[in-house]
Protein backbone atom coordinates (compact mmCIF):
# COMPACT_ATOMS: atom_id res chain seq x y z
CA UNK A 1 0.00 0.00 0.00
CA UNK A 2 2.89 2.38 0.69
CA UNK A 3 3.91 2.16 -2.97
CA UNK A 4 0.54 3.66 -3.94
CA UNK A 5 1.56 6.82 -2.05
CA UNK A 6 5.29 7.19 -2.80
CA UNK A 7 7.65 6.13 -5.58
CA UNK A 8 10.43 4.30 -3.72
CA UNK A 9 8.52 2.30 -1.14
CA UNK A 10 10.98 -0.62 -0.95
CA UNK A 11 13.91 1.74 -0.43
CA UNK A 12 11.98 3.68 2.21
CA UNK A 13 11.18 0.51 4.17
CA UNK A 14 14.88 -0.39 4.11
CA UNK A 15 16.09 3.11 5.02
CA UNK A 16 13.69 5.69 6.42
CA UNK A 17 14.22 9.06 4.61
CA UNK A 18 15.68 11.83 6.75
CA UNK A 19 14.89 14.72 4.38
CA UNK A 20 11.54 16.12 3.19
CA UNK A 21 10.48 14.74 -0.19
CA UNK A 22 7.56 15.43 -2.51
CA UNK A 23 5.87 12.83 -4.69
CA UNK A 24 3.32 13.31 -7.44
CA UNK A 25 0.21 11.26 -8.19
CA UNK A 26 -2.76 11.93 -10.44
CA UNK A 27 -5.09 14.68 -9.11
CA UNK A 28 -7.84 12.09 -8.53
CA UNK A 29 -5.52 9.47 -7.02
CA UNK A 30 -6.91 9.81 -3.49
CA UNK A 31 -10.57 10.44 -4.20
CA UNK A 32 -11.39 6.87 -3.15
CA UNK A 33 -10.10 7.71 0.32
CA UNK A 34 -11.97 10.94 1.07
CA UNK A 35 -13.40 13.93 -0.80
CA UNK A 36 -14.22 17.50 0.13
CA UNK A 37 -17.91 16.75 -0.51
CA UNK A 38 -17.80 13.87 2.00
CA UNK A 39 -16.21 16.04 4.69
CA UNK A 40 -18.77 18.79 4.10
CA UNK A 41 -21.51 16.20 4.41
CA UNK A 42 -20.06 14.96 7.70
CA UNK A 43 -20.00 18.55 8.96
CA UNK A 44 -23.48 19.55 7.80
CA UNK A 45 -25.16 16.31 8.85
CA UNK A 46 -23.70 16.97 12.31
CA UNK A 47 -22.80 13.34 12.90
CA UNK A 48 -19.18 13.95 13.96
CA UNK A 49 -18.70 13.25 17.65
CA UNK A 50 -16.28 15.20 19.81
CA UNK A 51 -13.85 12.27 19.93
CA UNK A 52 -13.35 12.69 16.18
CA UNK A 53 -13.00 16.47 16.09
CA UNK A 54 -10.53 19.21 16.88
CA UNK A 55 -11.10 22.87 16.02
CA UNK A 56 -8.12 25.15 15.35
CA UNK A 57 -8.08 28.94 15.20
CA UNK A 58 -5.22 31.45 15.44
CA UNK A 59 -2.72 28.57 15.70
CA UNK A 60 -4.37 27.14 18.81
CA UNK A 61 -6.77 24.29 19.51
CA UNK A 62 -10.15 25.72 20.52
CA UNK A 63 -11.31 24.73 23.99
CA UNK A 64 -14.10 22.18 23.69
CA UNK A 65 -16.46 23.99 26.06
CA UNK A 66 -16.64 26.84 23.53
CA UNK A 67 -18.51 24.75 20.95
CA UNK A 68 -19.72 21.54 22.57
CA UNK A 69 -22.02 20.17 25.21
CA UNK A 70 -21.22 16.61 26.20
CA UNK A 71 -20.21 14.23 23.44
CA UNK A 72 -21.47 16.25 20.45
CA UNK A 73 -20.80 19.76 19.09
CA UNK A 74 -23.56 22.34 19.41
CA UNK A 75 -25.83 22.59 16.38
CA UNK A 76 -24.18 24.60 13.59
CA UNK A 77 -20.98 25.26 15.56
CA UNK A 78 -18.59 23.40 13.22
CA UNK A 79 -19.88 25.10 10.07
CA UNK A 80 -19.77 28.47 11.83
CA UNK A 81 -16.14 27.80 12.80
CA UNK A 82 -15.25 27.12 9.15
CA UNK A 83 -17.16 30.19 7.95
CA UNK A 84 -15.10 32.30 10.35
CA UNK A 85 -11.83 31.00 8.85
CA UNK A 86 -11.12 28.24 11.35
CA UNK A 87 -9.60 24.85 10.56
CA UNK A 88 -11.15 21.53 11.52
CA UNK A 89 -9.30 18.28 12.08
CA UNK A 90 -11.32 15.10 11.61
CA UNK A 91 -9.45 12.55 13.69
CA UNK A 92 -9.07 8.77 13.75
CA UNK A 93 -10.50 8.45 10.26
CA UNK A 94 -9.54 4.78 10.25
CA UNK A 95 -12.50 4.30 12.60
CA UNK A 96 -14.92 6.24 10.41
CA UNK A 97 -14.13 5.54 6.74
CA UNK A 98 -13.70 1.95 5.45
CA UNK A 99 -11.25 2.86 2.66
CA UNK A 100 -9.02 4.68 5.16
CA UNK A 101 -9.34 1.76 7.57
CA UNK A 102 -7.89 -0.46 4.82
CA UNK A 103 -5.05 2.02 4.22
CA UNK A 104 -4.34 2.25 7.94
CA UNK A 105 -4.20 -1.52 8.40
CA UNK A 106 -1.93 -2.03 5.39
CA UNK A 107 0.53 0.71 6.38
CA UNK A 108 0.75 -0.58 9.92
CA UNK A 109 1.42 -4.12 8.69
CA UNK A 110 4.05 -2.93 6.19
CA UNK A 111 6.01 -0.76 8.60
CA UNK A 112 5.41 -2.24 12.05
CA UNK A 113 4.85 1.35 13.19
CA UNK A 114 1.82 2.81 14.87
CA UNK A 115 -0.30 4.79 12.38
CA UNK A 116 -3.02 7.37 12.75
CA UNK A 117 -4.79 9.26 9.97
CA UNK A 118 -6.45 12.67 10.31
CA UNK A 119 -8.00 15.07 7.80
CA UNK A 120 -7.52 18.85 7.91
CA UNK A 121 -9.93 21.26 6.23
CA UNK A 122 -8.83 24.92 6.07
CA UNK A 123 -10.82 27.66 4.31
CA UNK A 124 -9.25 29.66 1.48
CA UNK A 125 -6.96 32.44 2.63
CA UNK A 126 -6.47 31.02 6.11
CA UNK A 127 -4.05 29.00 8.21
CA UNK A 128 -4.51 26.43 10.95
CA UNK A 129 -1.43 25.77 13.06
CA UNK A 130 1.53 28.08 12.53
CA UNK A 131 5.14 27.03 13.10
CA UNK A 132 5.42 23.78 15.02
CA UNK A 133 7.04 20.34 14.69
CA UNK A 134 5.86 16.78 15.22
CA UNK A 135 7.52 13.89 17.09
CA UNK A 136 6.76 11.48 14.24
CA UNK A 137 7.11 11.36 10.47
CA UNK A 138 4.06 12.44 8.48
CA UNK A 139 2.86 11.81 4.95
CA UNK A 140 0.72 14.70 3.71
CA UNK A 141 -1.77 13.66 1.01
CA UNK A 142 -3.33 16.69 -0.70
CA UNK A 143 -6.95 15.86 -1.58
CA UNK A 144 -8.46 19.18 -2.63
CA UNK A 145 -7.35 22.78 -3.03
CA UNK A 146 -3.77 23.88 -2.59
CA UNK A 147 -1.56 24.33 0.46
CA UNK A 148 1.96 25.72 0.90
CA UNK A 149 4.31 24.09 3.40
CA UNK A 150 7.27 26.29 4.45
CA UNK A 151 9.81 24.02 6.15
CA UNK A 152 12.74 24.81 8.45
CA UNK A 153 15.49 22.43 9.56
CA UNK A 154 14.87 20.74 12.94
CA UNK A 155 15.84 22.43 16.18
CA UNK A 156 15.65 19.09 18.04
CA UNK A 157 17.31 15.90 16.79
CA UNK A 158 14.97 12.89 16.73
CA UNK A 159 12.19 14.28 18.96
CA UNK A 160 9.71 11.82 20.44
CA UNK A 161 6.50 12.41 22.33
CA UNK A 162 8.16 11.69 25.67
CA UNK A 163 11.20 13.94 25.03
CA UNK A 164 11.50 17.33 23.39
CA UNK A 165 8.29 17.27 21.39
CA UNK A 166 6.88 20.68 20.46
CA UNK A 167 3.94 20.20 22.80
CA UNK A 168 6.42 19.62 25.63
CA UNK A 169 9.04 22.31 24.99
CA UNK A 170 7.60 24.79 22.45
CA UNK A 171 10.11 27.28 21.03
CA UNK A 172 12.69 29.35 22.86
CA UNK A 173 12.73 33.12 22.34
CA UNK A 174 15.84 32.73 20.17
CA UNK A 175 14.11 30.12 17.99
CA UNK A 176 11.06 32.37 17.62
CA UNK A 177 13.30 35.24 16.45
CA UNK A 178 15.00 32.88 14.01
CA UNK A 179 11.69 31.74 12.51
CA UNK A 180 10.43 35.33 12.27
CA UNK A 181 13.54 36.54 10.44
CA UNK A 182 14.81 33.56 8.43
CA UNK A 183 13.38 32.29 5.17
CA UNK A 184 12.38 28.61 5.20
CA UNK A 185 14.89 26.14 3.86
CA UNK A 186 12.22 24.86 1.45
CA UNK A 187 8.61 25.55 0.60
CA UNK A 188 6.47 22.82 -0.94
CA UNK A 189 3.19 23.86 -2.55
CA UNK A 190 0.92 20.84 -2.78
CA UNK A 191 -1.84 20.34 -5.36
CA UNK A 192 -4.38 17.48 -5.42
CA UNK A 193 -2.51 14.19 -5.83
CA UNK A 194 0.74 15.51 -4.31
CA UNK A 195 2.33 13.79 -1.32
CA UNK A 196 4.85 15.35 1.09
CA UNK A 197 7.12 13.18 3.22
CA UNK A 198 7.95 15.26 6.32
CA UNK A 199 10.39 13.67 8.78
CA UNK A 200 9.88 14.29 12.47
CA UNK A 201 11.33 17.46 13.90
CA UNK A 202 11.06 19.58 10.75
CA UNK A 203 9.42 22.88 11.60
CA UNK A 204 6.47 23.76 9.34
CA UNK A 205 3.75 26.39 9.02
CA UNK A 206 1.25 25.41 6.28
CA UNK A 207 -1.32 27.78 4.80
CA UNK A 208 -3.88 27.62 1.99
CA UNK A 209 -3.08 28.98 -1.46
CA UNK A 210 -5.65 30.23 -3.97
CA UNK A 211 -9.40 30.69 -3.77
CA UNK A 212 -10.39 27.16 -2.73
CA UNK A 213 -10.39 25.51 0.70
CA UNK A 214 -7.62 23.00 1.31
CA UNK A 215 -8.29 19.44 2.38
CA UNK A 216 -5.45 17.05 3.14
CA UNK A 217 -4.84 13.81 4.98
CA UNK A 218 -2.04 13.53 7.50
CA UNK A 219 -0.76 9.96 7.80
CA UNK A 220 1.37 9.89 10.95
CA UNK A 221 3.84 7.07 11.52
CA UNK A 222 4.67 6.64 15.18
CA UNK A 223 8.15 5.35 14.56
CA UNK A 224 9.67 2.52 16.56
CA UNK A 225 12.98 3.63 18.05
CA UNK A 226 15.89 1.80 19.64
CA UNK A 227 14.51 3.06 22.93
CA UNK A 228 11.28 1.21 22.11
CA UNK A 229 13.21 -2.02 21.38
CA UNK A 230 15.05 -1.67 24.70
CA UNK A 231 11.71 -1.08 26.42
CA UNK A 232 10.30 -4.33 25.01
CA UNK A 233 13.34 -6.34 26.10
CA UNK A 234 13.52 -4.93 29.62
CA UNK A 235 9.76 -5.34 30.05
CA UNK A 236 10.17 -9.06 29.33
CA UNK A 237 12.99 -9.31 31.87
CA UNK A 238 10.99 -7.53 34.56
CA UNK A 239 7.91 -9.67 33.92
CA UNK A 240 10.05 -12.78 34.36
CA UNK A 241 11.55 -11.29 37.54
CA UNK A 242 8.13 -11.23 39.19
CA UNK A 243 8.03 -15.04 39.03
CA UNK A 244 11.24 -15.24 41.08
CA UNK A 245 10.50 -15.12 44.85
CA UNK A 246 13.96 -13.71 45.49
CA UNK A 247 13.14 -10.69 43.30
CA UNK A 248 9.96 -10.12 45.29
CA UNK A 249 11.91 -9.97 48.57
CA UNK A 250 11.91 -6.56 50.24
CA UNK A 251 15.01 -4.39 50.41
CA UNK A 252 15.87 -3.42 53.95
CA UNK A 253 14.98 0.24 54.65
CA UNK A 254 18.53 1.07 55.72
CA UNK A 255 19.84 -0.17 52.35
CA UNK A 256 17.62 2.29 50.54
CA UNK A 257 18.04 5.32 52.77
CA UNK A 258 21.75 5.10 53.64
CA UNK A 259 23.69 2.98 51.22
CA UNK A 260 21.86 1.41 48.25
CA UNK A 261 25.16 0.52 46.50
CA UNK A 262 24.89 -3.22 47.26
CA UNK A 263 21.29 -3.43 46.00
CA UNK A 264 22.35 -1.57 42.86
CA UNK A 265 25.29 -3.93 42.31
CA UNK A 266 23.06 -7.01 42.66
CA UNK A 267 20.30 -5.70 40.39
CA UNK A 268 22.71 -4.50 37.73
CA UNK A 269 24.25 -7.95 37.61
CA UNK A 270 20.76 -9.50 37.52
CA UNK A 271 19.59 -7.31 34.64
CA UNK A 272 22.74 -7.79 32.59
CA UNK A 273 22.65 -11.55 33.15
CA UNK A 274 18.95 -11.76 32.28
CA UNK A 275 19.38 -9.81 29.07
CA UNK A 276 22.33 -11.99 28.03
CA UNK A 277 20.27 -15.13 28.68
CA UNK A 278 17.36 -14.02 26.48
CA UNK A 279 16.91 -16.30 23.50
CA UNK A 280 17.64 -14.07 20.49
CA UNK A 281 15.14 -15.78 18.21
CA UNK A 282 12.35 -15.68 20.77
CA UNK A 283 13.14 -12.03 21.53
CA UNK A 284 12.98 -11.19 17.81
CA UNK A 285 9.57 -12.85 17.54
CA UNK A 286 8.30 -10.88 20.55
CA UNK A 287 9.51 -7.63 18.99
CA UNK A 288 7.75 -8.46 15.74
CA UNK A 289 4.51 -9.31 17.51
CA UNK A 290 4.67 -6.09 19.53
CA UNK A 291 5.30 -4.03 16.39
CA UNK A 292 2.33 -5.52 14.56
CA UNK A 293 -0.05 -5.43 17.52
CA UNK A 294 -2.98 -3.08 16.79
CA UNK A 295 -2.93 0.12 18.82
Amino acid sequence: MLKSLIDNADEVLARWPEQPQRYHREPVAFEHLLTLAEVNRLVDSECLAMRNLALIKDSSVVEKWMYADGDMPRKGSIRAHLDEGGTISVRSLERLVPSIADLHRSLQDETGYGVHINAYLTPAGHQGLKYHFDPYVTLILQLSGSKAWPVHEPFVENPVKEYASFHTVGFTDEQKRYLANTAPAQTFTLEPGDVLWLPRGYVHSPYTVGDEPSLHLTVAFKERTYHWVAEQLTREVLEQALVDPAMREWVQPIEITRDPSEAIRQMRAYLIGSLLKLDAEEAAQRIQRAALRPL
